[in-house]
């Protein structure tokens, strides 16, 4: 083995928990794609090689990158990431939505519809939706599209140079009005102040109980938020909230074993995510099914899916 073996291999003992990752691999995902996929995207967190991971499901999408370009502007606005463009998804026949945003997350959202698993995990007409982690309001008005008249949104977005693009966003989606946004970052409790480092897409919440920060956030559980507002169901929940989503999956403990909820959570915000929270939630729902996907060449967008085992099953 060289060198640069032999550190990659201390990186990943190190990193990973190997009779952990036996388990979840033998134990909890549902079908050998989800299986292949996790373990490449887990070595993939601690290779040097970028770009490892094989995407094998969506060779056959990828031609259709180049599609966007018929549907974006020049007309564009500035974040604190990058400049954003504005795109009409309609003129490539993807849906009735107008939004300014870049082209790779486009890509990702409404061509490989990374909160999707296959026809097996999805959000579905009539589904009252959890948005965790709303940013720019892409992923809102993805879930609002496929939800319809009959379906709700909580988008959950709390960063204000991220609302602002937010609102930009959902002005040019009159039609888009089945979405309510809840300015609180989700947690464990609803007691807890936050910080946050970074921006846009890629903040990081930074929990400070003592309120020491010159700004701070005050957090909202989910089994709090649903009580509070008397949410009759919650259908389906989307986390890809920077490295809080076990904090946020333990704070709606009880929501999501009364409803039984569709999931997608993403993983990739550290390696210790990627075995705590399939092993978290194998263990709290019993009679559920988990898959895993990856939607993107390097180390980002790896989400585990899950949802009740059918009754047939």
């Amino acid at each position: 083995m060289t060198g640069g073996g032999v550190i990659e291999r201390c990186k990943f003992l190190y990193f990973f928990d190997t009779k952990k990752l036996e388990f979840i691999i033998e134990h909890i995902l549902n079908d050998e794609y989800s299986k292949n996929l996790y373990l490449s995207a887990v070595i993939n967190q601690i290779s040097n090689y970028k770009g490892f991971l094989i995407v094998l499901f969506y060779d056959r999408i990828w031609h259709k990158y180049k599609d966007l370009a018929l549907a974006k502007s020049h007309q564009k606005i500035s974040s604190t990431l990058s400049e954003l463009y504005l795109f009409d998804l309609s003129k490539i026949n993807i849906a009735d939505i107008r939004l300014y945003y870049v082209e790779p997350g486009i890509f990702n959202q409404f061509v490989l519809q990374q909160y999707k698993y296959r026809d097996i995990v999805f959000a579905q007409n009539g589904d009252y939706v959890i948005d965790g982690g709303a940013c720019y309001g892409e992923t809102t008005l993805y879930f609002s599209h496929l939800v319809g008249k009959n379906g709700k949104v909580f988008s959950f977005e709390f960063m204000e140079q991220n609302i602002e693009i937010f609102h930009k966003n959902m002005a040019l989606n009159p039609q888009c009005d089945n979405i309510t946004l809840v300015k609180r970052p989700l947690y464990v409790d609803s007691n807890t102040f936050v910080s946050f480092s970074g921006g846009g897409s890629s903040a990081t919440i930074i929990a400070d109980k003592q309120n020491k920060q010159d700004i701070t956030f005050q957090t909202i559980s989910i089994d709090d938020f649903v009580e509070q507002n008397k949410i009759p169901k919650i259908d389906f929940i989307k986390f890809d909230i920077e490295g809080a989503e076990l904090n946020a999956l333990k704070g709606g403990v009880k929501s999501i074993k009364k409803f039984r909820p569709k999931l997608a959570i993403c993983l990739y915000h550290s390696c210790a995510d990627y075995v705590d929270i399939p092993l978290f939630l194998h263990e709290l729902l019993t009679d559920y099914e988990f898959y895993f996907d990856h939607f993107t060449l390097g180390r980002y967008e790896s989400i585990l899916f899950a949802r009740p085992k059918p009754q047939n099953a």
